[in-house]
């Protein structure tokens, strides 16, 4: 089979395409025949040798997945050769999405949203999970509440929003001038432009008082900036390394929560995410599709920075740009959960 081998680390020309033996589902595992590999961060990461300690080499990349069931092995119940199906791997045990088929362990996969092509499936695990993880499992969001999302128009920052407003919270958002309109049609109550030199100031005049739960997808020292727009027993999670001593004060006198968030992937979870997928209360949004040789370009994309919305590799390109969509929201309220 087609895969995408990495030697060594280094630049995205260690990303080759090379023929490497198909493999064999084990017991308790799936073999998927992938059409479609979503790249994200953690893939860079990864590739530039940030977790070089925890990485062997060769390596292969690719924690977003979907595709069809090909074959199963021993024990596996719920799923049989033809199910369509998505998943986000083991992050650092069992990566390998860029291919053209791909083995993982059956507990941790769902059945693909009907209503979604390869590509927009590919585009969720990772991004969709972590929003609702660091919103609903961690930020105990509810409705009323106000969240501030540091990062809206990034691959998580995208269904953040949209999960956020969906609890029926007040949501504000920071992002790219250019993607406020889009933030703000998935859902943001107010947008602000993140370079803007006042944006802090900004977001301390809208904070009403504090905001109960802010997800920091930024980095930087934006946890300690965070805590200083916190309500009383506010959350701040994060998902972001930090490398950097931030002071802590200012959460203390708000007996604030800090939540640091490395997802672990959960079926259960993925299939209540791809439910609210079929039933149009959330939109994934694939910006570019490229052929699985291309990976090396995609990895480009995503540094180069500027992205709004997922960078996907299919197995059978047909040169369709998975670009603009158009999205539909309903008018009312409607209970998500």
């Amino acid at each position: 089979m087609r895969a995408i081998v990495a030697e060594g680390f280094g630049d995205p020309e260690v990303l080759k395409l090379k023929e490497i033996p198909k493999p064999v589902p084990g017991a308790g595992e799936v073999l998927v025949k992938v059409e479609a590999a979503s790249v994200n961060p953690l893939d860079i990461q990864t590739r530039r040798g940030d977790y070089a300690e925890y990485v062997s080499q060769p390596f292969r990349l690719g924690v977003d997945v979907s595709g069809t069931v090909e074959a199963v092995g021993d024990g596996v119940e719920g799923f049989a050769p033809g199910d369509d199906v998505f998943y986000s791997t083991r992050v650092l045990e069992n990566e390998g999405g860029y291919a053209e088929y791909h083995t993982e362990r059956a507990e941790i996969i769902a059945k693909k949203p009907t209503s979604l092509s390869f590509a927009e499936a590919a585009s969720m695990p990772i991004a969709a999970s972590t929003a609702w993880v660091c919103l609903i499992e961690r930020g105990r969001l509810k409705a009323g509440d106000r969240v501030l999302i540091l990062g809206g128009s990034g691959g998580v920052g995208l269904f953040a929003v949209q999960i956020a407003k969906l609890t029926g919270a007040y949501v504000v958002a920071t992002c790219r001038k250019d993607a406020q309109g889009l933030v703000k049609e998935l859902g943001a109550d107010i947008t602000l432009d993140y370079k803007a030199s006042n944006s802090w100031e900004k977001l301390d005049q809208h904070n009403g008082g504090g905001f109960d739960v802010i997800v920091d997808l930024i980095g930087g020292d934006a946890i300690e900036r965070a805590l200083k727009l916190l309500a009383a027993g506010g959350r701040v999670v994060s998902i972001v390394d930090q490398p950097q001593p931030q002071s802590l004060y200012a959460g203390w006198e708000v007996n604030a929560e800090i939540h640091l968030v490395f997802l672990s992937p959960n079926a259960d979870r993925l299939s209540r995410l791809g439910s609210l997928a079929d039933r149009g209360l959330l939109k994934p949004r694939v910006e570019q599709t490229l052929p699985l040789e291309q990976a090396a370009d995609a990895h480009r994309l995503i540094e180069a920075g500027g992205r709004t919305g997922k960078i996907v590799l299919v197995t059978s390109y047909t040169g369709s740009p998975f670009g603009r969509k158009h999205f539909v929201f309903l008018s009312q309220r409607v209970n998500p959960f």
